[in-house]
């Protein structure tokens, strides 16, 4: 039975022509996708469930293209931490969905420790989360990198794009690059930490 997360999917597939498409062709839309979902948002609020639904199964059309057989969808008991976890060397990696907002609630995902460091991935909309201060939290939270849609990465300070990881690479990236990044750090069906 279809859920009305895939009742709205549905019609912006349509919308954009891509209902047949396979997911990495899909997700090579993510920009336009996030603008269909964002304009129908503004007009009538979409449920918070039904957005995180959403979202998630975005997410996951990368995860399954990039790494089908390195990552796993988290059960109801480990929400708390995030929504995904995906093999890593030398340790686990935890993708943490959220949609429109990160709020407290992105910042409170995730383990917190660098031995199961993680990546934040949302359909974020609002610029003002995104001082450098608020960025700076999230790294101390053991946060790799967070990927936001082009519209927003696009408004942010120029000291927010230059932010690093612990790996010496781009906190703050595109979620057009997420398929990309993870794909080019795969080694034997596990991520390597330290290419991310």
């Amino acid at each position: 039975m279809a859920t009305e997360a895939d009742r709205i999917l549905s019609g912006v597939y349509r919308l954009l022509g891509i209902g047949t498409l396979s997911d990495e062709d899909k997700y090579s839309r993510i920009d336009d996708i996030v603008n269909q979902l964002q304009t129908i948002n503004t007009k009538s609020p979409i449920n918070v469930k039904t957005t995180g639904t959403i979202s998630e199964r975005l997410c996951e059309l990368a995860l399954k293209t990039a790494i089908p057989y390195s990552y796993e969808h988290l059960g109801r008991d480990w929400k708390w931490i995030g929504n995904f976890s995906i093999r890593g060397n030398p340790f686990n990696l935890i993708v943490s969905v959220k949609s429109f907002k990160a709020k407290e609630r992105l910042l409170a995902s995730g383990s917190g420790h660098i031995l199961s460091p993680t990546i934040g991935w949302g359909l974020f909309d609002d610029i003002s989360e995104w001082s450098v201060d608020r960025i700076n939290s999230y790294a101390f939270r053991a946060f790799i990198a967070i990927y936001i849609p082009q519209t927003l990465y696009s408004r942010l300070s120029p000291t927010a794009k230059a932010k690093k990881n612990i790996n010496g690479k781009n906190f703050l990236r595109t979620l057009g690059g997420f398929i990309s990044d993870l794909s080019s750090a795969l080694i034997n069906d596990k991520v390597d930490l330290t290419k991310i």
